[in-house]
């Protein structure tokens, strides 16, 4: 208590340069504790945040929502911190001045104190919109575990699509408010001026324009959703995701596709997980020589291989294509159902019964061997 007694109060009352000393320790005490508390309390808020939102869905997504707010919420923190450490000294930042002469010799006074409120304030924006913008991703991957779950695949479908539209708007609206609050744009104005040159927008970007629309033409007519197989000309594969522009596609052999959507909806596209049979065909040269009846037989024979085999569907058909110079071509088409049963696999499937036909065909004098599947 003496100690207290013997402290120079006054000294905390000094001003240099318009600002007290008391104002620049706790100038300097804000920007330590920003530094050293920053992360504990970035940690706490994201803890607040997925406490709040595991009410709405299950205990195990806390994990998750921590991992994607916590990067932003620390930043926007710090933004919030620093800014209220130099409005303690604000008198100071706005005792100095930046001369700006611009093109009709008229000067312009900045102050720092100016500056440093633009600057914060163009941050607090861009690091406040990146948090909502987490925050959908959050909402996103929750309704979308959901529609897995439930094998929902008409939301699997649009929320994708309902994300990036979301954080657009989102993105959008930071843009204007940047511009109207940190540059002093005149936003009506502006609006009116982008409403005037969108249509030069819009036809520059047609092709883009198109395939925005086109993707909501794949959504409401539902020629095809997330998860199936389709055919474009000779193009198939799983449909991965439907965005604005594009819809990604991804091939037996892992080759991903990206088809702008205008062509999936001028073109005759195949959905073939609709079908409830697969048609398949081998193709075997004969070469010249066979008699009629040898040939009927080795017909007759494949025939009854063909529906001995379990998986094989009706209708199995086999017939003469094309005829070459030495040899002709004897097709065996048949069905395999879609999708398979169990634990089949297609690649092995074929391969036995290419196996068969092959036997089947080499018990018979002066004949070739399968040479192709399709």
């Amino acid at each position: 208590m003496p100690l207290l007694l013997e402290i120079d109060w006054n000294f905390f009352h000094l001003e240099y340069r318009g600002v007290k000393v008391s104002e620049y320790i706790l100038f300097a005490g804000i920007v330590v504790a920003t530094l050293l508390l920053k992360r504990p309390v970035a940690v706490l808020l994201t803890r607040i945040s997925s406490s709040l939102a595991a009410r709405f869905s299950y205990m195990r997504h806390k994990g998750r929502i921590r991992t994607m707010l916590f990067k932003p919420m620390e930043r926007l923190l710090q933004v919030v911190l620093y800014f209220v450490a130099l409005e303690q000294i604000t008198p100071l930042l706005d005792s100095v001045s930046l001369h700006r002469i611009i093109l009709s010799k008229k000067r312009i006074d900045i102050t720092l104190g100016d500056l440093t409120d633009h600057i914060f304030l163009f941050l607090f924006i861009l690091f406040f919109t990146r948090v909502l913008t987490r925050f959908v991703d959050f909402i996103y991957y929750l309704r979308m575990g959901k529609a897995q779950m439930e094998k929902n695949f008409a939301r699997m479908q649009l929320l994708p699509l309902f994300k990036e539209m979301a954080k657009l708007l989102l993105w959008i609206i930071c843009i204007f408010w940047i511009l109207g609050s940190v540059f002093h744009v005149n936003i009506p104005a502006l609006i009116t001026g982008l409403g005037i040159g969108g249509i030069a927008i819009a036809l520059a970007g047609k092709e883009t324009v198109e395939n925005f629309f086109a993707a909501f033409t794949i959504l409401s007519d539902k020629p095809f959703q997330t998860g199936e197989t389709i055919k474009l000309g000779e193009i198939e594969g799983v449909v991965e995701r439907i965005g604005f522009r594009s819809t990604r596609l991804r091939n037996l052999d892992g080759s991903a596709y990206i088809i702008p959507n205008q062509h999936l909806v001028s073109q005759n596209l195949i959905n073939l997980s609709s079908r409830e049979t697969r048609g398949m065909k081998v193709i075997a040269n004969i070469r010249y020589g066979i008699t009629h009846e040898k040939l009927t037989q080795l017909i007759t024979t494949l025939k009854e291989t063909m529906h001995s085999m379990p998986l094989v569907k009706d209708p199995v058909d086999i017939y003469i294509e094309t005829f070459d110079k030495e040899t002709f071509q004897l097709v065996i088409a048949y069905h395999l159902p879609h999708p398979l049963p169990g634990t089949e696999k297609l690649n092995a499937l074929k391969r036995d019964i290419n196996l068969k036909v092959f036997e089947v065909i080499s018990g018979h004098a002066t004949m070739g061997t399968p040479v192709g599947t399709s």
